[in-house]
């Protein structure tokens, strides 16, 4: 890589910045996690981050491993894991993560906003390692679910004058398929099934500018770039009242391992 900023690793830049900006995930998508393996169940949690989906598992009385491969990103989910003893953070790629005694089998594996940055045969590859027969693995996102109002359509206008090609929210190869597809010989995972949260957070324009400045392809741009770019979308949503309710919708898939 020598000196390039490597995408997946570009969060821990600025991780508290991340952990205050990044949104959390649905309650209602935990719940339905969570009644999968049900409470005090072992989970590993893979590309944990700042632990926004580890907290939801944690708080509903799972235990397990956080595994980030950023140590800036980990020490900020290892403080919010403080309260949760039954959980412990290793800095470590998932593909060449070691378990220790009792990490595994596991009842879960689950990946928050992550799984698009581990290699998919091989992610699925030691999840069913690693997953107990008849285990499960969780894996979900936050994607952009546009509608067609002025404001989204200003905003659509000012990424294509900016930044063709790209949208406020970065498009993940997931968002249409199935992270199961991967073929893997020896690898079956059953029941997969895909389920829909949609929602909505509201963001004022400081708040928004922060929230577009953690986004791996915002950061990557040249730091003039950058801010034109973020000048033109805040001055649509001050135009617009000065807040913005963004239109998410979180996808969770889930398969059982055979």
């Amino acid at each position: 890589m020598g000196e390039a900023r490597e995408r997946r690793l570009v969060f821990g830049e600025d991780a508290a910045g991340y952990d205050a900006a990044r949104p959390s995930y649905p309650a209602a998508l935990a719940d339905t996690v969570v009644a999968l393996v049900g409470a005090g169940a072992r989970a590993i949690d893979v590309g944990t981050g700042t632990a926004k989906g580890t907290r939801l598992l944690a708080e509903r009385g799972l235990v397990g491993v956080a595994v980030e491969p950023d140590p800036a990103m980990a020490a900020v989910a290892r403080e919010h894991l403080a309260a949760h003893p039954g959980w412990r953070v290793d800095v470590a790629d998932f593909e060449w993560w070691r378990p220790e005694p009792g990490d595994a089998p596991a009842d879960l594996v689950s990946s928050s906003q992550a799984w698009h940055w581990v290699h998919p045969q091989v992610g699925l590859w030691r999840a069913h390692q690693l997953l107990r027969p008849g285990g499960w693995l969780a894996i979900w996102w936050n994607f952009a679910e546009p509608g067609d109002d002025e404001i989204e359509r200003e905003i659509a206008a000012a990424y294509e004058e900016h930044l063709p090609g790209e949208t406020l929210f970065p498009i993940i190869a997931y968002e249409q398929g199935s992270p199961f597809d991967a073929p893997v010989d020896g690898v079956a995972f059953e029941e997969v099934s895909s389920h829909l949260f949609p929602w909505r957070q509201r963001y004022t324009t400081a708040e928004l500018r922060r929230l577009l400045g953690t986004h791996s392809h915002h950061k990557l741009l040249p730091p003039e770039h950058q801010e034109r770019l973020f000048d033109a979308v805040c001055a649509v949503v001050d135009a617009h009242g000065g807040v913005y309710d963004f239109p998410y919708v979180t996808r969770l898939w889930v398969g059982r391992r055979g």
